[in-house]
């Protein structure tokens, strides 16, 4: 690999290093990785535009599901026809930038390997990242703010573990939670019934011709509903896992899943929100919960080169006379859980109570 003079940020070095920092935060990354993608049937559905810089606000598409009843024999089909619904919701999109800097007792180094370690750790600070805001919008953390406040869930997308009455208000719900109102397993049952029958309905993610939702939980509500249901050697939690087990050798989504359960695909992650002491936003998705929009992160660097898929910029410094060296890696980007006529579109909130079983 060629080696050019630091601080120079030429597009050889954006190209190159851009390029390996934008692959180490998605080698970190988990969920984000796997839940993203670039049309209406992903569950975080990818937006780029690079006309847009930061501060810009970025339109997008809901894919509205078909309700007509077609049309049965020879009768006429024109003039019976459905039209293509979609919806319009937006996003801002923000600059977000983190950088490394060596003084000169630490540049003992060569060049190339500075770079190599910068590029390791802010792709690593950057997968965490990604992750985590997506978790936070998602599960409704009104206390996250990149380009745009996270929402609480509206009354008609979350419900309660337990015998706990909604007042409408999830905060003051959450608040009412206590030790009796764990998740069990008929309130992944409830939660995707109140999905489907929203208005408008939550769209399911296809997979190989089938149709499912993804359910992400927290580690602790894992424990829970196992317990619920008799232990990790219970014979109903044996045949959750043992469907997931057989399926993703088929596909990629159920990998690293707990298992399957109603058309559900299960997962435990520690990044779910908690808004309160042993409560836990537990998450069902649909397709289109949520945007990633992405605007144009290169200042005077040819998009084509660095890749369309490389969300990461990367620029080099020097300061105070040369001692000082640093590399930043930064990205114009928003993300957000869509939202139509004021309503949560594709996620559906199940709070529980759970505290640590250790």
């Amino acid at each position: 690999m060629a080696v050019s003079e630091f601080g120079t940020s030429s597009a050889q070095n954006v190209n190159i290093w851009s390029k390996t920092t934008m692959r180490e935060a998605l080698k970190g990354t988990y969920f984000f990785k796997k839940f993203l993608g670039k049309d209406e049937y992903s569950i975080m559905q990818r937006i780029t535009d690079l006309e847009k810089s930061a501060g810009d606000t970025i339109k997008y598409d809901l894919l509205m599901q078909m309700t007509g009843d077609g049309i049965t024999g020879d009768n006429r089909l024109q003039g019976n026809e459905e039209a293509l619904t979609y919806y319009q919701d937006s996003i801002v999109i923000d600059q977000l930038r983190h950088a490394h800097a060596f003084r000169r007792m630490s540049q003992q180094r060569t060049l190339h390997d500075l770079r190599k370690a910068a590029s390791k750790n802010l792709g690593m600070w950057w997968s965490t990242k990604w992750e985590t805001y997506m978790f936070r919008y998602l599960c409704g953390d009104t206390t996250i703010d990149h380009a745009q406040t996270g929402t609480a869930p509206d009354d008609a997308h979350y419900i309660l573990s337990g015998d706990v009455s909604s007042t409408g208000v999830i905060a003051t719900d959450e608040g009412n939670l206590g030790a009796n109102d764990q998740i069990k397993l008929e309130d992944l049952d409830y939660a995707k019934e109140k999905a489907i029958t929203a208005d408008p309905p939550m769209r399911p993610v296809k997979i190989e011709g089938d149709e499912y939702f993804v359910v992400v939980m927290h580690p602790y509500s894992v424990t829970d509903l196992k317990l619920n249901l008799g232990g990790s050697t219970a014979a109903k939690w044996q045949e959750i896992q043992m469907y997931a087990n057989n399926r993703g050798l088929k596909n990629p989504i159920f990998t690293g899943s707990l298992g399957v359960y109603n058309k559900m695909i299960l997962f435990e992650s520690h990044k779910i929100v908690s808004p309160v002491s042993s409560v836990r936003r537990n998450i069902l998705l649909g397709a289109q919960a949520g945007v990633f929009a992405l605007g144009n992160a290169y200042d005077r660097v040819d998009q084509r080169k660095v890749g369309k898929d490389n969300f990461l910029s990367w620029a080099e410094d020097k300061d105070d006379y040369g001692n000082e060296k640093g590399v930043a890696a930064g990205s114009i980007f928003g993300m957000k859980k869509t939202k139509f006529n004021s309503k949560d579109f594709g996620t559906m909130v199940i709070s529980s109570y759970s505290a640590a079983h250790a």
